[in-house]
């Protein structure tokens, strides 16, 4: 335990990690106060605007919350009508509120793609039974629940942001943890008898997990209470594709949220592990810091070149949504919606087959 807890500090409190700690925290809070900004409402006459806002969609969608139905639709438009102001560089109307913002959307005939003239005034209502909305209900054969999803969109928009930053900062926070050894040519010095190599191997691997392990939590629980404390947590009986962009009658977009978001935290967590086992390894095969930390961000990016260069996730390319920088983004799940359990897998036994590789390989240098 001695040897763990030393480990553990001299990762922790180093300045590159303590400064990159900080800025993620910091970048995050800003994106989420960014997408808060963002957030409009418009009830009597009055709009509202970020935080206010936010707290107006959530009361007022108290009422119409559940099953949806055409009479619900009905209500919400004769009490809030439909969105119709336009202002110069704002390419949605900007006097709705998520409730007849949803009617827009889905069931009616309006829609504003450029403020430049590419837009029409809604008038009409269609029948759920006619909307896309309507598909999704007779394949599922579920009712489409209406609530306040916004909290999870946020979330998972921001999620990504904080991971990738976590990813880095685990980059460039573990990678040191064998190659600074030979580096500073203390490999003769550090426990000389068999059984203190085990011990300081083990210490060290232990020490590199708990940090990724507590950078992925930090994330995900930061993320969670701010998004909980401003919009609520409603959205779980909802299909993921409402909440990320637009759903459609397609497999990949009726995900209930509730599945959705146990894969995406699934998905973060195990692209962290691995992400930490794969840079584990490179530290224990690399001569300093620099070549390990060069070789650990090589390894963690080349996927996203071969991404573009392959055309996506298409066919046998869909093997690379096992890799750590994307596993991280919720929208690759879509890409694996039928087979999301295969990166897991595959994440998992990286992690443990890089782990096994990277204890024997520093534990043989040390004898050397």
């Amino acid at each position: 335990m001695r040897l763990y807890k030393m480990e553990l500090y001299k990762l922790c409190h180093r300045k590159i990690f303590v400064i990159g700690a900080i800025c993620v925290i910091g970048i995050m809070l800003l994106s989420f106060c960014l997408y808060v900004s963002d957030e409009l409402a418009t009830v009597d006459g009055i709009r509202y605007t970020g935080f206010k806002a936010a707290q107006v969609n959530r009361r007022i969608t108290e009422e119409f919350r559940g099953v949806l139905t055409d009479e619900k639709v009905e209500k919400i438009v004769e009490k809030y009508g439909f969105p119709q102001m336009v202002e110069e560089g704002w390419n949605y109307f900007r006097d709705g509120n998520f409730l007849n913002y949803f009617v827009l959307d889905y069931l009616s005939d309006g829609y504003m793609r450029s403020w430049t003239g590419d837009y029409k005034v809604a008038q009409n209502v269609y029948p759920i039974a006619d909307s896309d909305l309507g598909a999704v209900k007779e394949i599922t054969g579920q009712e489409i629940i209406l609530e306040y999803y916004q909290g999870w969109n946020t979330f998972l928009n921001v999620m990504p942001i904080g991971m990738i930053l976590g990813s880095i900062l685990i980059l460039f926070g573990i990678s040191v943890i064998f190659a600074n050894e030979r580096q500073t040519k203390m490999l003769q010095l550090i426990f000389t008898t068999n059984e203190g190599r085990e011990k300081e191997v083990r210490a060290k691997i232990a020490a590199a997990m708990t940090v990724a392990v507590s950078v992925w939590a930090v994330i995900f629980v930061l993320n969670l209470l701010l998004c909980g404390i401003v919009y609520g947590l409603d959205g779980l009986d909802c299909y993921n594709g409402m909440v990320t962009f637009y759903m459609l009658p397609w497999p990949e977009r009726m995900i209930p949220m509730r599945s959705y978001l146990m894969e995406v935290i699934l998905f973060s967590f195990f692209g962290i592990i691995s992400l930490c086992a794969i840079t584990i390894y490179v530290s224990a095969r690399s001569k300093n810091n620099f070549h390990s930390v060069a070789i650990a961000a090589v390894c963690w990016g080349a996927p996203v070149l071969v991404a573009m260069l392959t055309d996506g996730f298409n066919g046998i390319s869909k093997i690379l949504c096992a890799a750590p920088v994307f596993m991280v983004m919720h929208e690759v799940i879509e890409e694996v919606y039928n087979i999301w359990v295969m990166p897991l897998l595959i994440a998992i036994l990286v992690s443990i087959v890089c782990t096994i590789i990277a204890h024997r390989k520093y534990s043989r240098q040390q004898v050397v």
